[in-house]
């Protein structure tokens, strides 16, 4: 297998699938659970003591195979941004797209696919060449010198990374890597030195008017409430078991009122050109 020339092939098959799905934005940032809602049903729920940030699953729903993909809640909203992406990769077959471009001919083993995936999700959210850009203009705002750039300071722009693209730390300092902004070898040391990063990271995280670390703790599945009601009036689910998932989702019975509402548009009635 030849890492590098798969690493070639990602940023083609994120222009296909910008292009497939009409992505317009460079900077995707927390609009990637809007992009992943589109394509499969997401399960966002808070599980305090999983370590996993999220999943993708296909289970059959009346005789078709569809996409599922669970966010936990309970991690940052950095985290989730990042899982969501890295699973989109999954219900896209990203790793199998870009095995295929590269020529690859053997068995795409779980571990590789999961590589690949991991790559997607970094450029999809942190494009290269804007990447460098904030990277710099950071710096010059700053007014540091990349010559003489402190440890301290090097957190200080990356954190500002973080809040650029609403991305975990580990995210950006793996893309600053692979953009060539830091070496292999420098990467290594902020990985060593981690224990005594992290509280860096948090002290500046808390300098900015960010939402990198709010969990949200959401329990949700878009469109769960009209469904749950739809199927309440078929009968098809017991009331027992509708209220259930009302009670396990925390969604709380509204009870509106059947007035008739009267809009009225200056000019009539909306036409379309």
């Amino acid at each position: 297998m030849d890492w590098e020339k798969i690493v070639e092939q990602i940023p083609t098959a994120i222009e296909k699938v910008r292009k497939d799905y009409v992505l317009n934005n460079m900077i995707i940032k927390d609009d990637i659970f809007g992009i992943l809602e589109k394509h499969c049903t997401v399960v966002y729920y808070p599980i305090e003591d999983e370590i996993n940030c999220g999943f993708h699953t296909k289970r059959f729903v009346k005789d078709k195979l569809e996409d599922f993909v669970y966010i936990n809640t309970a991690k940052s909203v950095a985290e989730q941004v990042f899982v969501a992406a890295h699973e989109l990769g999954h219900v896209w077959g990203v790793a199998a797209q870009v095995w295929e471009l590269a020529g690859e001919q053997g068995i795409l083993e779980s571990q590789i696919e999961e590589r690949i995936i991991n790559r997607f999700a970094a450029e999809l959210l942190m494009p290269a060449k804007e990447f460098r850009k904030t990277f710099w203009v950071h710096m010059e705002k700053l007014g540091l010198d990349s010559n003489k750039l402190r440890l301290v300071d090097m957190i200080r722009v990356m954190v500002l990374q973080m809040n650029d693209y609403m991305v975990p730390y580990e995210s950006v300092r793996r893309r600053a890597i692979e953009t060539k902004i830091i070496t292999q070898k420098i990467g290594d040391v902020l990985l060593k030195n981690e224990e005594t990063i992290l509280p860096l990271v948090n002290a500046f995280s808390k300098d900015q008017n960010t939402m990198l670390d709010r969990v949200t703790a959401k329990k949700t599945i878009p469109g769960l409430r009209d469904l749950l009601e739809t199927v309440e009036k078929s009968g098809e689910l017991s009331i027992y078991t509708i209220n259930r998932i009302k009670r396990d989702f925390d969604i709380d019975n509204i009870n509106g009122t059947d007035d008739i509402v009267e809009i009225s548009i200056e000019g009539g009635k909306h036409e379309e050109n």
